[in-house]
C-alpha cells in the first residue's frame, strides 16, 4: 500500500504506533510476572538461589506466557485475531524446510562473528558481555525450561511477533511489517548478544509466516531452540572434545555456508521481490522513526547496556 492522501497517512502512524505501544506492554508484563512468579519460587524454595539454578526455573514463564497473551487478547480485536493464523499461499516441503534450516545456521554464523566482535570491543573498554552471551547460548537443564524453550516460548512469540505485529502492519506494506516484527522481536529479548541474532531470526520467520502460515514459523522457531539448541548441545557435550569442535564446524559453519550458497542462487528473486516491495523513506520513517518506537528503542538498549559487566 501506497499513501494516496493525509487519512491514509494518519491510519498508518495510528496502527504503528499502537503495535510499537502494546508491544512494549507484553514485554513489560512478561518480565514482571516472570520476576514476580521467580521470587515466590524462592521464597518457597531459597536453594534455588545457589548457581544457575534460578536461569533454569522454566515454571514461572507459564505465568507470564498467560499474561502477555492475555494482554495481546484484549488490545486485538477478534478479526484482527483471525489473521494470525491465516495460512500462506505456498506449500511446505521438506527441501525448503531444510533450506530455510540452512539460513538459520547462516544468522548463527554471523552472530558468531558478531559476538566475537563485541566481546573484543567491550573489552578494551573494560567490559565484558559473557554472561549476555551465556544466557542467549545456554541450554536447558531442566524439563520445565526444556518445554518452556522448545515448545511454549515458540508458539508464544509467534503468535506475538508473527501475529500480532505481522498481521497488524501487514495491510500498510509488506516490508514494513516483517522489519517491525523482526525490530520488535529482537529487542523484546533485551540482551546486547541475543538481539542481533533475534532480528535475523526474525526477518526469516516472518517471511515464513507469510508465505506458508504461522504453523510453519512456529514449526521452524521450534526446531531453532529445541534441536539446534538444546538437543544438538547435548550431543556435542556428550563427544570427545576433538570430536565436538569437528561436528560442531560441519554443522553450524557447513551449514550457514550453505545458507550463503541459497541466498546467492536466490539473489536476482530475492532483488525482483525487493523492488516490488520496496520500503519508501517516508514509511521507514513513520514505522522507526516516530517519538514512541524511538522512546522504546533507546529505553532498550539502555537496559542492554546497563546489563553489561565489569571485566
Amino acid at each position: 500500500m501506497r499513501f494516496i492522501g493525509v487519512f491514509e497517512r494518519e491510519e498508518y502512524q495510528r496502527s504503528v504506533k499502537k503495535v510499537w505501544l502494546i508491544g512494549a506492554v507484553y514485554t513489560i508484563v512478561f518480565q514482571l510476572m516472570a520476576t514476580i512468579a521467580v521470587l515466590v519460587e524462592v521464597f518457597y524454595d531459597p536453594k534455588l538461589m545457589h548457581g544457575d539454578k534460578i536461569d533454569q526455573i522454566g515454571s514461572p514463564y507459564l505465568v507470564a506466557v498467560a499474561a502477555g497473551l492475555f494482554v495481546i487478547f484484549v488490545a486485538t480485536s477478534p478479526r484482527l485475531r483471525k489473521t494470525f493464523f491465516q495460512t500462506g499461499r505456498s506449500r511446505m516441503t521438506w527441501q525448503k524446510f531444510v533450506s530455510l534450516v540452512a539460513l538459520m545456521l547462516l544468522i548463527q554464523l554471523i552472530f558468531t562473528v558478531y559476538s566475537n566482535g563485541l566481546e573484543s570491543l567491550l573489552n578494551q573498554l573494560g567490559f565484558t558481555a559473557n554472561a549476555e552471551l551465556k544466557s542467549a547460548s545456554a541450554g536447558s537443564e531442566t524439563w520445565s525450561m526444556f518445554l518452556y524453550s522448545g515448545f511454549l516460548a515458540p508458539i508464544t512469540e509467534e503468535i506475538v511477533f508473527r501475529g500480532f505485529v505481522l498481521r497488524s502492519v501487514q495491510p500498510y506494506g509488506i516490508s514494513a511489517a516483517i522489519l517491525l516484527s523482526a525490530g520488535l522481536f529482537g529487542l523484546y529479548h533485551l540482551n546486547i548478544m541475543q538481539s542481533p541474532f533475534a532480528f535475523g531470526i526474525g526477518l526469516i520467520l516472518a517471511v515464513v509466516a507469510l508465505k506458508f502460515g504461522i504453523k510453519w514459523s512456529i514449526a521452524l522457531h521450534s526446531f531453532n531452540n529445541l534441536v539446534l539448541g538444546d538437543v544438538f548441545g547435548r550431543i556435542l557435550d556428550a563427544l570427545p572434545k576433538q570430536a565436538s569442535s569437528v561436528l560442531n564446524v560441519i554443522i553450524f559453519v557447513g551449514g550457514g555456508l550453505v545458507g550463503a550458497c541459497i541466498l546467492w542462487q536466490k539473489r536476482q528473486r530475492i532483488k525482483s521481490w525487493y523492488a516490488r516491495h520496496r520500503l519508501r523513506r517516508h514509511e521507514l520513517k513513520l514505522v522507526f522513526g516516530n517519538w514512541l518506537g524511538i522512546v522504546i528503542t533507546v529505553l532498550s538498549i539502555i537496559m542492554m547496556v546497563a546489563n553489561l559487566s565489569h571485566k
